[in-house]
This record gives structure tokens, C-alpha cells and sequence, in this order.
């Protein structure tokens, strides 16, 4: 979940490069322009969040998850690579996490905590972004998101960028650091693969593990894990494009068994 201004708005003018490019209908296409938010929009930002939770609610979604990494928005107030604020919401920590944590309080109002997650990016390089501290920062985050109750907290490892493992063979550092301070159901995810997914829920890192690259080339990828089935590789290529080359016509096992 995000709110529309995630891709045009900014805590700070330098975070996301003018030449960046999003996904449009018509294509790939240049960004607008980025600036700071002014203090006084942010409350109408929070109550977007607030009404987009709601919106899901009334069309029978079964709960929000609030995607708070990778560079969105709430990202770019967490890090201070990101946030130059000299407010309210800039320079701390409490404040830099000020905005995040009035967005889950919003949402949670809509829900109720246990139908509401949180996905975070500690350490979390994609979209240019870096903290001079992510270990001091992600705690604070964790600790502050236990008052809400929240049905799970979303953590991707910094062993990705993206879709793409820049430190082979390094472990779920994320999740082990905040399973001590986060007090509910923690997913992981980035750079597993199934035993070593195994081996985070059976040592108590993670209470499940999420899976994006493999899911995109494994449309049945629980079945596979489940009966030690061999897995269909990625094309990384064809990830984010336009059409069903690389999104729906990944092959199920029964079918490359009946070829």
C-alpha cells in the first residue's frame, strides 16, 4: 500500500534522480519534477493513507500492508540519506520515523492493528537510498511499532538491491537484529531460497519467509518447495515490462512433467 504521491514526492529534493523513469500505462516515462513537502501537507498525506485503507476495506480486502522500503515516501523520511528536513519530521531519529509511525496510526484506526503490516528496508540500497545508522534507526522503528499489535512486520534483507542479491552467501542480518526487539510475527524476505528459508523459520528468525523472484518463475512455488520439485530459473530480463512475456506464462510442474 502507498500513497499516490510516492512516486512524485519527496522528503528531500535529492533522494530520487531526475532521470529516473516509472511505469505508465503508455510505458516507461520521465518522472515529474521532485520537491520537499511542505510541513502542512503532511497531514493531508497521512489521511490519504487513511482513506486508501479505508477504500480497501470497504472492497473486502482482508487487511493493508504498508509498504514503508525500497524508496517510497515513508522510506524517504526514514533515512537521512534521503531526509534533510530541518523540522519536525528531519535530523532525529524519532523525528525522521515521525511520519512513518503517524501513517500506522492512522491506518490501524481503519483496522485495528492485527489486520495491518509494515514492510521495511533496514540497510536497504535500491533507489539510491542509505542511512548513516540503520542499525539505531530500524530498532527505534520495530520497538515503536509494537504499541500497534500489528499483524506482521515485512522485513527485506539488505542482501538485495531490488531484484538483485549484491551480498551472496550473507545472512538474514535484518530479521535477526529486530527479532529482538520486534515483539510480533516477523516475515522475511530477499535473497532466500528454499533451504535457507527452512532454516530462518526453523531457528526462530522469521516466522515465514516471502518469496518475489521465484514466485515470478514459479507460478505453483509452494508445491515445488513442499515436494522438493526443481524450480524454473528467472528471467530478469522480463521483470517489470509490458506484456505476458515473463508475468503469465511461466510453466506449472504438472505441466513440464506431462511434456
Amino acid at each position: 500500500m502507498r500513497s499516490r504521491h510516492g512516486s512524485r514526492r519527496t522528503s528531500t529534493s535529492g533522494c530520487l534522480r531526475r532521470n529516473n523513469l516509472i511505469s505508465a500505462p503508455s510505458g516507461w516515462v520521465q518522472s515529474s519534477p521532485h520537491r520537499a513537502l511542505d510541513i502542512s501537507e503532511i497531514p493531508g498525506i497521512i489521511e490519504e493513507y487513511r482513506k486508501a485503507a479505508a477504500r480497501a476495506k470497504e472492497a473486502g480486502f482482508d487487511g493493508v500492508e504498508l509498504s514503508a522500503g525500497n524508496g517510497y515516501l515513508l522510506d524517504q523520511f526514514l533515512q537521512d540519506g534521503s531526509n534533510t528536513r530541518t523540522d519536525s519530521y528531519g535530523g532525529s531519529i524519532e523525528n525522521r520515523s515521525r511520519f512513518l509511525l503517524e501513517v500506522v496510526e492512522a491506518i490501524t484506526s481503519v483496522w485495528g492493528g492485527d489486520r495491518v503490516a509494515v514492510r521495511i528496508a533496514p540497510a536497504g540500497a535500491w533507489n539510491h537510498m542509505r542511512d548513516s545508522n540503520p542499525a539505531a534507526l530500524f530498532t527505534y522503528v520495530a520497538e515503536h511499532l509494537n504499541r500497534f499489535g500489528l499483524a506482521y512486520l515485512h522485513i527485506i534483507e539488505p542482501r538485495v538491491k531490488g531484484n538483485v542479491t549484491i551480498d551472496e552467501g550473507r545472512g538474514p542480518v535484518a530479521a535477526q537484529q529486530l527479532r529482538k526487539v520486534f515483539k510480533g510475527k516477523i516475515i522475511a524476505a530477499g535473497g532466500f531460497e528454499p533451504e535457507t528459508a527452512e532454516s530462518a523459520i526453523e531457528t526462530g528468525v522469521a516466522d515465514a519467509v516471502a518469496f518475489g523472484r521465484h514466485f515470478v518463475a514459479n507460478p505453483d512455488l509452494p508445491l515445488r518447495i513442499k515436494e522438493d520439485l526443481a524450480l524454473t530459473p528467472y528471467d530478469r530480463d522480463t521483470f517489470y515490462t509490458f506484456d505476458s512475456v515473463g508475468y503469465n506464462d511461466y510453466p506449472f510442474a504438472t505441466e513440464l512433467a506431462s511434456r
